[in-house]
């Protein structure tokens, strides 16, 4: 993984080209990302041009063994840890998985990492265990003389004690050891973690990269590409989900229109109907990949009741649907409805009963519609 191949955040690659060229690499970062956005490629892409050999103007060879070694995540002094199901199951069970999902796609989402582990209906965290195979496998002396590398995916899931566990080796690492976290929620990454290393914010992309990009990356036309980046936000990866999981998506969009259409309509008894299918979805992955689906679908009704429909991100389809929508619901209700849909995401990935958290949601919903 070049830098070259990565889409888009051509601030961020100058950026990291010029700590490595310098030789001053913090020990520690914090690469936060809207999901799907490229930060692990980032990484990669990163920890591949500090170890190369043969590397010039602004990127890596891509050829030579380490390169390959890195590039297929197999090198033996590059670590990855990422949340999965039990106290004693650790990441290293699971990187035959990892990395085939990253070589197909290395944009993926969460909820894709965890289908292709199984664990889709389990709760998932980065636990104790983990942080002993993290400091177990940096006791040891390195394979090379580069860079050696640990990589946690969502730290934001991480268990505090498996976080105190850490602190002292990421504050203070042994030479040419680099800790990488990758976030999409870093205000719910513990302070002690995220206090010791530098941010570094990898920026959606834009609509053009991911236009361009996505003929090669998902075999589609260009029709398709530029449709698919238009209400991407950004994100290459939902963009590649979004033509990958096309079903997926429409059945979201009827739940979402049924929910909307029952509020509208002040019917209690169809409201609920709709709690009961949202906590009928057959894991919790699906159930706060709705939440996310229907938060975005608030934002898009909150820019047409603002007059922004240019930057609504609404397609032409659906464009009816959210103008009923948007014309039905009161001022405040935008606002409420966001931060209802927010706090049921937080309550599943907790483990709340999902029935009492879609009921408790669609009342807070019917009572603020007005």
């Amino acid at each position: 993984m070049k830098f070259g191949d990565v889409i888009g955040n051509a601030d961020v690659k100058k950026a990291l080209v010029r700590m490595a060229d310098s030789g001053r690499v913090p020990h520690a970062m914090i690469f936060h990302e809207n999901e799907g956005c490229g930060a692990l490629a980032l990484a990669v892409a990163f920890l591949q041009y500090l170890n190369c050999k043969s590397s010039g103007d602004g990127d890596s060879c891509g050829t030579c063994p380490v390169c390959n070694q890195i590039s297929k995540l197999i090198h033996p002094d590059i670590h990855f840890v990422f949340p999965v199901a039990g106290e004693k199951v650790t990441s290293d069970n699971f990187l035959t998985q990892w990395r085939e999902l990253f070589a197909r796609n290395p944009y993926f989402m969460e909820n894709e990492l965890y289908e292709a582990l199984g664990i889709e209906k389990k709760a998932s965290n980065i636990a104790v265990a983990e942080a002993k195979n993290i400091l177990n496998a940096l006791s040891l002396s390195s394979f090379s003389e580069g860079y050696r590398a640990v990589i946690i995916w969502l730290p934001e899931k991480m268990q505090t004690e498996a976080a105190n566990r850490l602190l002292k080796i990421v504050e203070e690492p042994s030479e040419k050891t680099l800790f990488m976290f990758i976030t999409h929620s870093p205000e719910r990454v513990l302070k002690t973690i995220s206090s010791r290393c530098q941010l570094i914010r990898v920026l959606p992309a834009t609509k053009e990269e991911i236009a361009a990009a996505l003929p090669a990356l998902a075999g589609v036309d260009g029709e398709a590409a530029a449709y698919a980046a238009e209400f991407a936000s950004g994100s290459v990866g939902e963009a590649l989900r979004s033509l990958s999981e096309k079903d997926g998506n429409v059945l979201m969009m009827d739940m979402f229109t049924s929910l909307m259409d029952g509020l509208l309509s002040r019917d209690l008894s169809a409201v609920l109907d709709c709690a009961d299918e949202m906590s009928a979805l057959d894991s919790r992955e699906k159930q706060k990949a709705f939440c996310k689906f229907a938060g975005e679908c608030i934002r898009k009704i909150y820019m047409l009741k603002s007059g922004m429909v240019r930057l609504s991100g609404i397609r032409p389809d659906e464009m009816a649907f959210y103008e009923e929508a948007a014309a039905g619901c009161g001022d405040e209700f935008c606002a409420r409805a966001s931060s209802a849909f927010s706090k049921a995401h937080n309550m599943i990935v907790r483990n709340v009963n999902q029935k009492i958290v879609f009921t408790n949601l669609v009342d807070r919903l019917f009572v603020s519609v007005r």
